[in-house]
C-alpha cells in the first residue's frame, strides 16, 4: 500500500475521531479507538492517525495563528478541520506523501465536498512541504499555562516541563491485581507475550512497561482484572493513604475506580468502602469495573458530593479526588491545552471547595483525610487546603512517607508535588490530613 493511502485513511480516521462530541468526557485517543472500531482501519493507518492527532493538539494554537484569517466563512467545519490536520502534520514533518495523490485517495474516502474545498489550499501544503513558507514558530501551550508554569516552578524549569511534554512519550505503569492470581504467575505470562518491564524503584509492586510486541496482549490482561494500568500518581496517593485490612474507607468523586481498585487490593478485600459519584453510567462503569477485578467490599452510592452526603458514617480514611481542570494531564492529553481555560480552574475549585468541606464531615476522630487533583494550579490545590484548614483546626497536615515528588507550595511543605519531567507521570497534587479531635 503505497503512503498516500495510509495517509488518507489515516486522515479520515483522524477527522472522525475529532467530530465525536467532546461533551462524552473521551479524550481524543478514546476517541479515536472508538472511531476505529467502526471502520476497521489497517494498523498502519491506525499508528498514523494516532500519532496525527497528537500533533494536532499540540500544534493547533500554531495552526490556527498560520491560517488565521484566511479561512474566513469559506469552508466547511469539516473542511477546516481536515486543513488543520494536514497543516499541523507537516509542520511537524510527518511524512503524509505527494500532496495531489493524497487528495486523490482522500477523494476515495471522505466526502467529494470536503476534498475539493481544501484542493485550492494544496498550494500552500506543497510550500510547507518543501519548506518555501516559512511557519511560525509560536507557543505550544496557552499564555496563561505557561505564566502559571512561571509562578510555580520559575523560568528555566518551567520551560523543562514543556519541553519535556511535547518530546517524552508518557510510560505506562502497572500493578499485578494478586486478588485473582499469584504475581508470579501473571509476570511470566507477561513475559511469556513478549512485555519487557521492569518494578520501578520507587515504591514496591508498581511496574513499568519497557516495551510489548503487541498491546493487544497487555490490554486482554487489563480487561481480565489481572493487571490494573495506572499512572503512577494514581499508586502513590494510595501507598500515602495506608488502607488496611477492614478499614471502612469513603471514597468521593470514586469513579472510572482505578484508586477504588488499588485500595481493595492493600486491604486483601477486607473491610468495606463505599463509593459515592453523582454521575448514574459512571457508576455504572465503576461497579462493573471493580466487580471484574474480583473486589466485593465496595459498595457505591449516587450522591453529589457538592451537597451534604445522604450517609450516617465516620470512616477511618476519606479519599477526595474531586474533578479537576487536569492542568496534570497535558502531557497525556494534549488537546487539554487549549480546552482549559482560567475560568474553568476558577469553577472547578469552587466545586473542590465544596466536595472537601461535606466528604470532611464523615472523618473519624484521628482518621485521614487524603486530598488529591491531577491539577498544577495553586487555586485547586494549596489554596483550597489553606481556607479549609482555615475553619477546620480540628484537622492537621502530616507528613506523607515517601517524599516523592516536591513539597507543596505556600508553606505547605508537608503536601506532595509530582511533575511529569521531573516524576515521570501525570502533574499531581497530594495532601494527607488528619483529624485530632
Amino acid at each position: 500500500m503505497e503512503i498516500e493511502e495510509d495517509s488518507a485513511e489515516a486522515i479520515a480516521l483522524a477527522l472522525k475521531a475529532i467530530k465525536i462530541h467532546s461533551d462524552l468526557g473521551l479524550s481524543l485517543k478514546s476517541r479515536l479507538y472508538r472511531a476505529a472500531r467502526e471502520v476497521r482501519p489497517n494498523l498502519n493507518a491506525l499508528k498514523l492517525a494516532r500519532r496525527m492527532l497528537h500533533l494536532y493538539a499540540i500544534n493547533r494554537g500554531r495552526v490556527k495563528r498560520f491560517l488565521g484569517d484566511l479561512l474566513g466563512e469559506e469552508l466547511s467545519d469539516d473542511s477546516r478541520i481536515l486543513l488543520e490536520l494536514l497543516v499541523s502534520s507537516l509542520m511537524s514533518d510527518l511524512h503524509l506523501g505527494e500532496p495531489e495523490k493524497l487528495a486523490l485517495n482522500l477523494r476515495k474516502i471522505l466526502s467529494k465536498n470536503v476534498v475539493r474545498e481544501i484542493e485550492p489550499w494544496l498550494g500552500i501544503i506543497r510550500s510547507i512541504k518543501e519548506e518555501i513558507v516559512k511557519l511560525p514558530e509560536g507557543e505550544k501551550y496557552p499564555r496563561w499555562f505557561i505564566n502559571m508554569l512561571l509562578r510555580i516552578l520559575g523560568k528555566e524549569e518551567a520551560e523543562s516541563l514543556m519541553r519535556f511534554q511535547d518530546i517524552a512519550k508518557p510510560p505506562i505503569y502497572f500493578t499485578v491485581n494478586k486478588l485473582l492470581s499469584r504475581e508470579d504467575k501473571i509476570l511470566k505470562l507477561l513475559e511469556k507475550v513478549g512485555v519487557e518491564f521492569s518494578e520501578d524503584e520507587r515504591l514496591d509492586g508498581i511496574y513499568i512497561i519497557k516495551s510489548m510486541k503487541k498491546s493487544r496482549k497487555i490490554l486482554e490482561l487489563a480487561r481480565r482484572g489481572l493487571i490494573i494500568i495506572h499512572d503512577f500518581s494514581s499508586y502513590y496517593a494510595i501507598h500515602v493513604m495506608e488502607p488496611k485490612p477492614g478499614d471502612i474507607i469513603l471514597d468521593v468523586c470514586a469513579a472510572p475506580g482505578t484508586k477504588t481498585i488499588l485500595m481493595a487490593m492493600a486491604m486483601k478485600n477486607r473491610g468495606e468502602i463505599i463509593s459515592i459519584d453523582s454521575s448514574p453510567m459512571r457508576l455504572r462503569t465503576h461497579l462493573k469495573r471493580v466487580r471484574k477485578a474480583g473486589i466485593l467490599i465496595v459498595n457505591d452510592v449516587l450522591a453529589d458530593a457538592t451537597k451534604p452526603l445522604p450517609l450516617n458514617l465516620k470512616a477511618d480514611i476519606v479519599l477526595v479526588d474531586p474533578p479537576c481542570s487536569s492542568t496534570g494531564l497535558f502531557w497525556r492529553e494534549p488537546i487539554y491545552r487549549w480546552m482549559i481555560k482560567p475560568r474553568h480552574i476558577r469553577m472547578f475549585a469552587r466545586l473542590q471547595a465544596k466536595i472537601l468541606e461535606n466528604s470532611s464531615a464523615h472523618v473519624k476522630s484521628n482518621g485521614i483525610l487524603l486530598y488529591s487533583t491531577c491539577s498544577l494550579s495553586i487555586e485547586e490545590n494549596e489554596l483550597i487546603l489553606e481556607d479549609f484548614l482555615k475553619i477546620h483546626p480540628e484537622f492537621e497536615l502530616e507528613e506523607v512517607y515517601p517524599k516523592l515528588g516536591d513539597h507543596g507550595l505556600r508553606a505547605l511543605s508537608e503536601a506532595r508535588r509530582l511533575y511529569p519531567h521531573r516524576d515521570r507521570c501525570n502533574g499531581f497534587f497530594l495532601a494527607k490530613l488528619v483529624k485530632r479531635s
